[in-house]
């Protein structure tokens, strides 16, 4: 693992103008047991690509350990902290969000996810045991979620699973914690992008700062709530559906000055690095054009780390295309004529490890 610590003042940190309101009204809300949840998932994921998840299976006793856990190990000194680092991309960071100078209110652990457990062995052992149970978890949700979007997609039920958490994906888990900053409000705590793997997992604690962004641009705050999860699209699945799913634009706003810490654990699924990524033959029907050059995850990532935090990695990835509005027939399965959707803001992807 690494540590990450930057001489960073609060101006050197963005601010950004909170909407009023909550997004209740705008995030779909899934429950993972009922029937139709195939078609549910697909609804959210071409609406918004962002959903809450509920009877999802975690046991509140995992995340509540998990919140316990992390929550004394960012109470830490920061020294005792940095003796838990050893080698970089991964590891404890603190302000820095990668290495080409983004920065936000916040600190975090992250950590690969190899064979299905967390590589975290320099960790404490009340922590790290906490992260390999809630991860295995979560995991399992994803993994549920990928087989539920792959057939609301009409495809095999396992065809998005199977790129995803097999030998070799690159899976992490991301501790994040957010002290509340007693300087300003309206702090970033984590600066707008979209997630570049196949789907991300999130669960955070009572305190807010997340937001969304809409299709018509607009910035929406999520309420949080510990008892779900909350499923995002990543930039891989959009490219692999042919746009039919839209990652999401997000980022987190730092608490203010009195109130509690915000901690969240993500959940990121990624593919090997030898993984093709390119729109998938079977949604191809019928002349439909693909809107994506092939690459793989390796690809990616090289490209990944040359860039900031907000940049449009897929840009390059991008081919023209005819536009035309979905058809009836695009409703849950393969199209029958070359889709694009209206296009959002341009996406911008977060830094990759």
């Amino acid at each position: 693992m690494v540590a990450i610590t930057v001489p960073c003042t609060i101006d050197h940190i963005p601010r950004v103008k909170c909407p009023k309101g909550t997004a209740n009204a705008t995030v779909p809300t899934v429950d993972l047991s009922a029937p139709g949840a195939a078609a549910a998932v697909a609804d959210a994921c071409r609406a918004v690509g962002f959903f809450r998840a509920t009877n999802h299976g975690v046991p509140a006793a995992l995340a509540d350990a998990l919140e316990a856990r992390a929550g004394a190990f960012f109470a830490m000194p920061l020294a005792d902290k940095l003796e838990h680092a050893s080698a970089r991309p991964l590891g404890y960071g603190s302000k820095s969000i990668g290495s080409n100078g983004d920065v936000g209110w916040l600190e975090y652990l992250l950590l690969a996810v190899g064979s299905g457990s967390v590589q975290a062995s320099s960790l404490p052992q009340s922590l790290r045991a906490a992260l390999e149970e809630y991860t295995a978890a979560v995991r399992e949700v994803g993994g549920r979620v990928l087989e539920l979007m792959a057939e609301g997609l009409g495809l095999d039920r396992g065809a998005l699973r199977r790129m995803v958490q097999v030998a070799g994906s690159d899976e992490l888990v991301r501790v994040n914690h957010y002290p509340a900053c007693p300087l300003a409000s309206g702090v970033t705590g984590f600066g707008e992008h979209t997630d570049p793997q196949v789907v991300s997992v999130l669960r955070s604690n009572r305190t807010g700062g997340l937001q969304i962004m809409l299709r018509d641009g607009r910035w929406v705050p999520v309420a949080p709530d510990p008892t779900s999860l909350f499923i995002n699209v990543g930039d891989s699945l959009q490219v692999l559906t042919n746009g039919r799913f839209r990652s999401v634009k997000h980022r987190v706003v730092a608490p203010d000055a009195g109130k509690h810490s915000r901690l969240s654990v993500i959940y990121f699924g990624g593919p090997a690095p030898s993984q093709r990524i390119g729109p998938l033959p079977e949604l191809l029907r019928d002349g439909e054009q693909s809107l994506y050059r092939d690459f793989t995850w390796g690809e990616y990532k090289k490209a990944a780390y040359k860039t900031r935090l907000g940049d449009n990695r897929l840009a390059p990835f991008e081919l023209p295309a005819a536009v035309m509005e979905p058809s009836n027939s695009d409703h849950h399965c393969g199209t029958n004529a070359a889709v694009r959707p209206p296009p959002p803001p341009p996406p911008h992807v977060g830094q990759v490890y």
